[in-house]
């Protein structure tokens, strides 16, 4: 009968174990939507907090861009008749082929490039550690239910069944206040014990405990540390995260003009050398009639055979940025893409440099995350002279228990209560004093760091500024020696029509016009960057959330 009756007891508990783990696992989708939910609701707070009135806070330059009239791109060669073997007519888009612009391409990146994407996974954590962190400091609940069944041959079988309760919370002066109650209950299957009530025992208790520190680890920025430091490095992650965010759509805006440079350059490669095929075939056909001499058809040749390598290595050149720049926008290296002819705005940058100076170390946002960092390592000198100071609690109990007696009352009605207070004698403080001189030095240390930071902003803007200017120097004197280029090759060209210069002082003329305009095309890409990056360091670059700035 023994073997039976255990039998029959343990079914229902492996059913009860069995449903809630069924139960536990069915809620494991739930808590990833509930911890969804509550992650973007604080991010989306915090985000609002840090950055949603920048626009209205921020300092901005007086002087506004200015369009120069005299830095107009020249119209780029066009391709005239081409060889068979280098075909620059673009074949016809297919359905599939993904045409981009600027525009286009930083909506694709910040959609589906894998470089946000981590940043947006990285910010996320940010978030979870914070919700768990502020969750330690509000209302702790606890609770447990127990069931054993005990059994053995030739004693009696027993069950007992306990349930507890809890509650503790962190005061704003660095105590705790806990409160416990429990229930236990117990049945002797004696059969000797006629009288059912001597069968059962009853036990219940409520406790309520407070414990409160007088000296070291009193007041709330002591106690709570952990929760302004936490809630601190989220404000700091949304600032890393809109810089990111800044410099990774200038990153994308580089590639794509450094392809829209190289697809140019291309096109000019292809141009130099159907220029090249025609003058060989001129200088040949001339070689026949004896108006050209042997050494201007090797020439010709030679500079075919230039053009066509030079030709060669751009289209390899050009191909591989393309595939890593799919690899950017997070598109797989066998989607098709065009790029579109879209050249870099040009603007005209004048700014008094002090004032600039003085814009970015009160906009920028790492310049501020810096600045409150120096506040936390102040805090931790403050924590760590509080570790000096010897342990002072204070600890009040109350408590509340039931008959534990068969038959007795067990509801809890039996009073108990003590207060104590303990001191901590300090005879040891070395690791203590050792890590309040530390903080000391890292406080130094934080301090020269910034003041540092600073300076090393000013010499940044400052030399952004020298180079935005030396750069739209460089383009109008670009400008000016492509006009002279073409009018040279003009020149050149019907001199030598007219016999009077040999091919190659042609053939140096038409590679002149090529380098100088492969160069301006270089400038504008630059002046365009560069101009992207003074705003971003000015803290006056606002990125939206398909990664296109405002002007």
């Amino acid at each position: 009968m023994t073997p039976r009756c255990r039998s029959r007891r343990a079914i229902p508990c492996i059913g009860v174990v069995a449903s809630i783990v069924a139960f536990a696992g069915g809620c494991a989708s739930w808590l990833a939507a509930d911890a969804n939910r509550e992650v973007a609701a604080v991010l989306a707070e915090y985000q609002s907090r840090v950055l949603g009135d920048r626009a209205q806070w921020v300092r901005r330059p007086a002087a506004q861009p200015v369009e120069p009239a005299s830095t107009t791109q020249p119209s780029k060669a066009q391709p005239g008749a081409t060889n068979a073997k280098y075909e620059t007519a673009p074949p016809p888009p297919r359905p599939e082929v993904r045409i981009l612009d600027r525009r286009g391409a930083l909506e694709q990146a910040f959609a589906s490039g894998r470089d946000i994407l981590d940043a947006r996974e990285a910010i996320y954590l940010n978030g979870l550690g914070w919700t768990l962190t502020r969750y330690n400091f509000g209302p702790l609940l606890n609770s447990t239910i127990s069931y054993v069944w005990n059994d053995a041959e030739d004693a009696s079988a027993s069950d007992a069944l306990a349930a507890t309760f809890g509650i503790n919370q962190i005061l704003p002066l660095g105590g705790r206040v806990a409160v416990n109650s429990s229930l236990n209950a117990g049945r002797a299957n004696d059969p000797s014990l006629f009288d059912l009530n001597q069968r059962f025992l009853y036990d219940s208790s409520v406790r309520v405990n407070w414990t409160q520190p007088l000296l070291r680890g009193a007041g709330y920025e002591a106690s709570h540390e952990a929760l302004t430091q936490s809630e601190r490095n989220l404000i700091y992650a949304v600032r890393a995260f809109e810089l990111f965010r800044q410099d990774f759509a200038i990153r994308v805006a580089n590639a794509y003009y450094q392809l829209v440079g190289q697809k140019t350059r291309l096109a000019n490669d292809e141009q130099n050398y159907t220029d090249a095929v025609f003058d060989r075939e001129k200088a040949e056909a001339l070689r026949k009639v004896d108006r050209n001499e042997d050494d201007d058809v090797f020439l010709a040749r030679r500079r075919e055979i230039e053009a066509e390598d030079a030709l060669l290595v751009a289209r390899t050149d050009y191909e591989l940025a393309v595939d890593v720049f799919k690899i950017l926008l997070g598109l797989p290296t066998a989607a098709e893409i065009r790029i579109m002819d879209e050249e870099p705005e040009f603007r005209s940058i004048a700014i008094d440099p002090e004032t600039a100076v003085k814009i970015a170390h009160y906009n920028r946002l790492d310049l501020h995350t810096q600045r409150e960092r120096v506040e936390d390592v102040e805090r931790g000198l403050r924590l760590a002279r509080n570790g000096l100071l010897p342990d002072l609690d204070l600890s009040v109990n109350y408590g509340l228990d039931g008959g534990t007696r068969a038959g007795e009352d067990a509801t809890p009605s039996h009073r108990s209560a003590s207060i104590g207070v303990t001191l901590e004698v300090p005879l040891d403080r070395k690791a203590e004093r050792n890590a309040y001189r530390s903080a000391q030095i890292g406080l130094d240390r934080a301090r020269r760091d910034f003041e540092q930071r600073l300076d090393e902003v000013e010499r940044d803007v400052l030399n952004q500024l020298r180079e935005l200017g030396q750069i739209e120097k460089r383009i109008q004197l670009q400008v000016d020696q492509i006009e002279f280029e073409k009018r040279a090759v003009a020149v050149t060209r019907f001199r030598y029509e007219a016999g009077d210069v040999d091919n190659r002082a042609l053939l140096e003329a038409r590679q002149g016009l090529t380098n100088a305009q492969n160069a301006l095309i270089d400038l504008k890409v630059d002046h365009f960057i560069a101009r992207l990056q003074l705003r971003r360091d000015l803290g006056v670059l606002f990125i939206d959330t398909k990664g296109m700035w405002t002007e």
